[in-house]
Parts: C-alpha cells; structure tokens; sequence
C-alpha cells in the first residue's frame, strides 16, 4: 500500500492506493473505492512519519474527535429561502 498524490477533479488529492497489473501494464487502483488512479507521487505506507508515529502515539486529553461538533457556541440556523432570494433573479408574475 502507498500514500499518493494524484488528480481527483482537477485538484492534487492523496489517497492510499495499491499498483495493480492490468493487462501488460502496471496500473493503481485505490481499494475503499474501487477507483483507478494515476500518481503523480508516491510513497510506501511504512516509510511516512514512521519515526513521529512511534515518538507521539497519544492523541492529546481535548482534541476533537471525528464524530464529535464543537460546541463553541449556539448553533446558526440556515436560513434556505433568505439565500435563495439574494441568488436568483428576481421573478415578475404576470397575470
């Protein structure tokens, strides 16, 4: 497996992806996906930050979790119909 760097829609993207033969060529495909890949840049999983890792395993007492929303404060509402209105043209009905 490979952390690499490619072109997802026009944007520099890193995922993990794996080399892979397809027919009488080397190819990549990223398997959470299923996707082929073409990298621009490569590395092997074992060799990234493998020192760091290994010096600062421990996530420190406070840090956000994935799952979790900040609660710093109250919740905005969304306000739909007011955006829509300052985006789209105004409409005249005509009777």
């Amino acid at each position: 497996m490979y952390l690499i760097l490619h072109k997802v829609r026009g944007e520099p993207a890193f995922d993990v992806a794996e080399p892979i033969q397809i027919g009488d060529e080397e190819g990549w495909i990223i398997p959470t996906s299923g996707h082929r890949a073409y990298p621009y840049w490569k590395i092997p999983l074992g060799e990234i930050v493998q020192n760091d890792i290994y010096q600062n395993p421990a996530v420190p007492d406070g840090w956000p979790d994935h799952y979790e929303q900040p609660h710093d404060g109250p919740k905005q509402k969304l306000d739909i119909p007011s955006i829509l209105s300052n985006i789209l043209p105004k409409l005249v009905r005509r009777i």
